[in-house]
């Protein structure tokens, strides 16, 4: 079937998403999030964009931005090209590694606008990463109580609110956006005990790999324990398919193995 053409948006405004081939993981060091703030830095100097809001989950990535409607595509295929060259360099591998089509929904209110931001910075907490979204290091939610961060406009989303106190008190607010609702799957059966941080963490220690894309060098058997190994300590069936690069199905199938 033909894909469905992309919703343009009469504001030019736009909440993205970028999502990894298979859920890998995309960031595995503080230094990937780094590069890719970098990168994406540069892209925005380059085009005629402003940037409201972001969010670098472990293999999606969320923006709120303003682009015009012919630079939409250019845009996101030169940030993906750059970060994934320099990626694949860096993780000797090679290939996609974000999904052929990244997600848009146009933003065509200021209520949406604001929603928007607000269910971006509580991706963390969704995700059982943090317990509020200041303490996540890598979104845009701590330029709105000051921190410097020259990649974001935040005087829109102020004046939307009417006042910096008007905005960070709609930020305090508890309620779930219905916006959300849209992307509700992605954090269906995340809720763990173990963040994918420490998942991360503990498949390093287990496997002495450097990065999950040092799996592929294993062979079956190395590969099934390891999966085994992994369950044992806790980790999600969706979590050891991230880290060691195999499906769901896959996963359930090697730990139903016991010998």
């Amino acid at each position: 079937m033909p894909r469905k053409p992309r919703i343009m948006s009469s504001t030019g405004i736009y909440h993205i998403i970028l999502r990894s081939v298979n859920q890998r993981i995309i960031f595995e060091e503080d230094f990937d999030f780094q590069k890719f703030l970098l990168i994406l830095s540069d892209c925005e100097k380059n085009y005629d964009t402003e940037i409201y809001a972001y969010c670098l989950m472990d293999n999606h990535i969320h923006l709120l931005l303003y682009i015009s409607n012919d630079q939409l595509s250019s845009f996101f295929q030169s940030l993906g090209t750059k970060f994934v060259r320099w990626y694949n360099c860096k993780y000797s591998r090679s290939g996609h590694l974000f999904q052929d089509r990244f997600y848009s929904v146009a933003i065509e209110s200021e209520k949406s606008f604001l929603s928007v931001i607000k269910y971006i910075h509580d991706n963390p907490v969704e995700a059982n990463m943090c317990r509020f979204p200041s303490e996540y290091r890598w979104s845009s939610f701590n330029a709105y109580y000051g921190a410097k961060n020259p990649l974001i406009n935040i005087s829109k989303a102020y004046s939307i609110a009417g006042s910096k106190e008007s905005l960070l008190h709609y930020f305090a607010k508890e309620n779930i956006s219905p916006e959300s609702l849209l992307f509700k799957n992605d954090y269906q059966n995340v809720s763990h005990f173990l963040t994918d941080e420490k998942a991360l963490e503990i498949f390093k220690s287990l496997t002495q790999l450097p990065s999950t894309s040092d799996v592929s060098s294993l062979g079956k058997p190395e590969r099934n324990n390891y999966v085994r190994a992994l369950k044992a300590k806790g980790l999600t069936i969706k979590q050891i398919a991230r880290l060691m690069d195999i499906s769901d199905t896959t996963v359930k199938r090697i730990c139903k193995v016991t010998h």
